[in-house]
């Protein structure tokens, strides 16, 4: 019988609206999904996380991926990178002719 080790994290995501697209991104992972609603976008994101789990499981990357995306292992745990703040910037960009 294999016994499989799983960690638990909890992951921020953000919930952005572009146009008429709804938006989710998560840093932890580089991950985004949208669509036509929040729910939409929400019912997308979680399939592309599931997605991304599996095939970075099937491949055994796991270390590797964690490490590329920041994350830090302490006492044998994973802890993905913290949002510590947000804020908006005024930046001037030049308008086309």
């Amino acid at each position: 019988m294999i016994r499989r080790t799983t960690i638990k994290a909890s992951v921020p995501v953000l919930y952005m609206k572009e146009g008429e697209a709804f938006l989710c991104y998560s840093p932890a992972f580089d991950l985004v999904a949208h669509g036509d609603s929040f729910e939409d976008a929400e019912r997308s994101f979680a399939t592309t996380l599931k997605l991304f789990v599996q095939e970075v499981t099937k491949k055994g990357t796991w270390t590797e991926v964690l490490k590329e995306y920041g994350w830090e292992k302490v006492k044998n745990e994973w802890s993905p990178p913290r949002i510590i703040g947000q804020e908006s910037r005024v930046v001037e960009i030049p308008a086309s002719a």
